[in-house]
């Protein structure tokens, strides 16, 4: 582990070589904030610009990546969907609590863990969610399960708006059902829904139910009311079941707004689940700890009644989102800071010193798009990938090449484009979820490789 700044009351009483150790911290933060035209937050409890290491903990960002690349040095994983930074003090100070009682026998979820779910979403976007109809689920995608497979008459059809979560693939699989791709448009820098090819798939398909992300992974929409809205006016008008998945709707940058597709009318929100947790924003899905609601109680209780998991889950992770939900206000207000900052500098820093790669800053959620078609044509991905496929026999795409050449050339994990649908080649997925050194670290070796080619 490396030495870390702990920003807290008792380092401000070490005296005058504390006092000048905090003022080279703060004015390091706010040169890097200032490079992207934004300044950054500190809190008495937490910076957001420690470095520690995460290496040796068998976490899947740092050292599964590292493990499956063996012949190259990985310094920067920006690929899987968690981040590098401390989880909310509070959150910890919880969890050590608990685990000092030394007695691992039956336990009840905290008694306020739904009252503190309904007025987190309450207070920060005006949604009133049923208390009565939360319903705990191990993980988002676990949830999204229980409802195919309850939701699923005849092994009917799901769509998808791609480029989308890739993880929507593999849960619709599970529930032994095919997905039917609505590829989005892309229009003045802005991805859009294809409402008259809903309409037309809708019609033609055996397709009962509508699977989206809002913020939408991996493009970062924050999808307004009205697209919702006329997205679901087609839904509804069928018979299309709606299900939301919401879990970074805490991730917004300043340009933005999330809003619920539940709060968007009662029409819709009796046709349709959400699905949230705390495990993006304050980095818990170690826990494995979600929850899902729908405003139609029949809905929930057919999800239960056909065999979803029981309600209580691992003790530790529903402490440590009660926690999250209850304190967590200001952290999340400033990781929406930091995010914001990252994704300006990002998009800056492209713009300046990588013209192989386009970024626009975008929406919602902590991951980037980003648009190396440039880079895949310079680098000859496309021929690359064919003459593999052929030597191979297996399917080698565009983005399996730019995966590799990121990471030989820079030491960088990025994802490959074509996992999030049929529309994702030419582009890579980026983790912003990260300190600023870090990603500056990153984007300055992708500078020096793309200059060397």
């Amino acid at each position: 582990m490396t030495n870390e700044i702990k920003l807290d009351r008792r380092f401000f009483m070490k005296g005058a070589s504390a006092a000048a150790l905090l003022g080279s911290v703060l004015s390091t933060s706010k040169a890097l904030a200032q490079d992207s035209g934004h300044m950054m937050s500190m809190s008495m409890d937490y910076n957001l610009d420690d470095e520690y290491n995460r290496i040796g903990f068998n976490n899947a960002k740092w050292d599964m990546i590292i493990a499956q690349n063996p012949d190259v040095e990985v310094k920067y994983p920006m690929g899987v969907a968690d981040m590098d930074f401390k989880t909310l003090p509070q959150v910890t100070r919880a969890l050590r609590k608990r685990l000092m009682h030394e007695n691992w026998g039956y336990e009840l979820p905290p008694v306020d863990y739904k009252d503190n779910i309904v007025a987190w979403n309450k207070e920060r976007y005006n949604q009133d969610i049923p208390k009565d109809n939360i319903v705990n689920c191990i993980g988002v995608l676990d949830g999204v399960l229980s409802i195919l497979k309850a939701f699923n008459p005849g092994k009917s059809k799901v769509l998808i708006h791609t480029p989308g979560y890739s993880g929507f693939f593999s849960v619709i699989h599970e529930a032994q059902v095919m997905e039917v791709e609505n590829p989005l448009k892309k229009v003045n820098g802005r991805y859009q829904m294809d409402y008259d090819l809903m309409e037309k798939q809708l019609d033609a398909d055996n397709i009962k139910i509508l699977l989206f992300c809002n913020p939408q992974n991996p493009i970062g929409n924050c999808w307004t009311a009205n697209e919702m809205r006329k997205m679901g006016d087609i839904c509804n008008k069928r018979g299309i079941l709606v299900i939301a998945d919401e879990i970074h709707c805490d991730f917004v940058n300043k340009h933005a707004k999330y809003v619920p597709y539940a709060s968007i009318g009662k029409e819709y929100a009796m046709n349709s689940f959400t699905l949230k947790s705390a495990s993006k924003s304050f980095n818990l899905a170690a826990h494995r700890t979600a929850y899902m609601f729908s405003d139609n109680k029949e809905y929930m209780d057919r999800v239960v009644a056909s065999g979803h998991q029981r309600g209580l889950l691992n003790i530790m992770g529903l402490i440590a989102s009660n926690e999250a939900y209850k304190h967590g206000a200001k952290y999340m207000d400033d990781m929406q800071d930091y995010m914001d900052a990252n994704a300006h500098f990002l998009e800056k820093t492209c713009k300046d010193r990588i013209p192989l790669i386009k970024y626009k800053v975008h929406e919602g959620t902590y991951l980037t798009w980003l648009d190396c078609s440039a880079l895949a044509k310079k680098i000859g991905a496309k021929a690359e990938a064919e003459k593999q496929t052929a030597s191979s026999g297996k399917d080698v795409t565009v983005g399996d090449v730019l995966n590799k050449w990121f990471l030989k050339e820079a030491g960088v994990n990025v994802n490959a484009g074509e996992h999030y649908g049929k529309n994702g080649v030419g582009y890579m997925r980026m983790n912003l979820g990260t300190t600023r050194k870090k990603l500056s670290d990153a984007l300055t070796s992708i500078e020096n490789a793309t200059k060397a080619l």
